[in-house]
């Protein structure tokens, strides 16, 4: 959840506005790239109610609601170092600790939001599947090679595909039905992300979003979604849930897969004896 501050009393709101308020405050990264059509599906309300919340807390409307927001300037990179720096100013500051405190709440709050459900169904997916093709753009392009790594050493096709442009259709017109299209999808949907969730419905390719995200249409539009925390709005995004996840579903994979799995990883023992001297570690 994002620390932003409300200048409005709960209590004194209806209970049909009470439920929109706890649920924007609850999506506040979200807000921004929202209409107000989502608002009202996500939270079960017309969209007549919707529209008159605003003026409830203090806004003319919706858009008005968003330029509060956007003022702030909580999404720049700019402002999440200067927030974090802003925490370990001081010369004694132990930015070891802030940066690894910093990583556990995210774990903790991951660790309640994620579905297991959806983490089961995701481990059965790509347990079975023919070729996981991995997406990830930015900061995720890290994950994406950690997730082949780890699913290839132990006999999983993993495939990483073009993290942007029309790259990315050189990979993606291979993927079939029988694949999965795995994604990581923070912050907002790209047109990249809205290509492989479109595509799949023509190629029948299975699709797993990751993503921070509490309120998106790729929600809705993916075969699987696990929902992480990756730190306050204009914070420090850190990716420790992330990579957590990824090592939590190859281990997973690997209890599944049993002894497949670990005849893999002592073939690679074996290779490495057999070549230790070409190929020292």
């Amino acid at each position: 959840m994002a620390s932003f501050q409300p200048d409005f009393d709960l209590a004194k709101l209806s209970k049909s506005q009470q439920i929109i308020a706890n649920y924007v405050l609850g999506a506040i990264n979200e807000i921004p790239y929202c209409t107000e059509e989502d608002i009202a599906a996500a939270t079960g309300v017309s969209t007549a109610t919707v529209s008159r919340f605003w003026k409830a807390i203090g806004y003319d409307n919706l858009k008005a609601f968003k330029k509060h927001l956007l003022r702030k300037e909580h999404a720049t990179p700019a402002r999440k170092m200067e927030h974090i720096l802003s925490r370990v100013e001081h010369e004694e500051a132990d930015v070891f600790r802030e940066i690894a405190g910093i990583a556990a709440a995210n774990l903790d709050v991951s660790a309640a939001r994620l579905d297991r459900g959806q983490f089961a169904a995701a481990v059965q997916a790509v347990h079975a599947a023919r070729t996981v093709y991995i997406f990830g753009s930015g900061a995720s392009s890290a994950l994406t090679e950690l997730l082949r790594f780890r699913l290839n050493r132990i006999g999983i096709r993993a495939v990483p595909t073009a993290g942007s442009g029309s790259e990315l259709l050189e990979q993606l017109v291979h993927a079939e039905e029988g694949d999965i299209v795995w994604m990581f999808g923070f912050v907002r949907r790209s047109p990249e992300l809205t290509v492989l969730l479109e595509q799949s419905k023509a190629s029948r390719y299975g699709t797993v979003l990751v993503t921070d995200l509490l309120l998106s249409d790729m929600l809705a539009q993916s075969d699987i979604v696990l929902q992480l925390d990756r730190g306050e709005l204009e914070g420090f995004h850190s990716m420790a849930s992330a990579v957590a996840l990824v090592e939590a579903l190859v281990v997973a994979v690997t209890k599944l897969r049993k002894d497949s799995a670990m005849n893999k990883l002592d073939q690679l023992h074996g290779l490495r004896k057999t070549y230790a001297s070409l190929l020292p570690k």
